[in-house]
């Protein structure tokens, strides 16, 4: 037996995939500075990390080893990130982000907060604050 949906649940999840979307393509400002949205997605984790494990970053991302590699390649071809062989575990790589990546990733998240104050400015200062409490509650609730 199917479960009735309710019409409020599906017009916030319509709404949220829709602003989701307008935003994500607005971030390929990020394109500019070299990055695709993902490989700015896996150089925020790496500066998060401090030294990741290629495996540790795959599965932050789900995805395969073989696809972090992928990009970790554009990454270091660019500039913005290093390979250093584990000093523990001869099989394994530390990726760590140099200063050029750091200066990348800094100016990707001033642009793309930016974005997202743009985006924000239609609710007043009040509606704001509840905003970020409503997504707040969203953001640690269990699973």
């Amino acid at each position: 037996m199917s479960q009735e949906i309710n019409p409020l649940i599906e017009r916030v999840g319509l709404s949220m995939w829709k602003v989701q979307r307008r935003i994500m393509s607005q971030m390929s400002m990020h394109k500019e500075l070299g990055l695709t949205v993902p490989q700015f997605g896996l150089l925020h984790m790496i500066f998060q990390e401090k030294h990741a494990r290629v495996i540790q970053l795959a599965d932050k991302m789900e995805v395969k080893s073989s696809a972090v590699t992928v990009m970790l390649d554009r990454l270091e071809l660019l500039g913005l990130i290093a390979r250093v062989p584990d000093e523990n575990d001869r099989r394994a790589v530390i990726v760590t982000i140099t200063t050029k990546g750091q200066e990348v990733l800094d100016e990707a998240q001033r642009r793309s907060l930016l974005l997202l104050e743009e985006h924000l400015a239609v609710l007043e200062p009040e509606e704001l604050e509840n905003f970020a409490d409503y997504y707040l509650m969203l953001e640690n609730q269990e699973r």
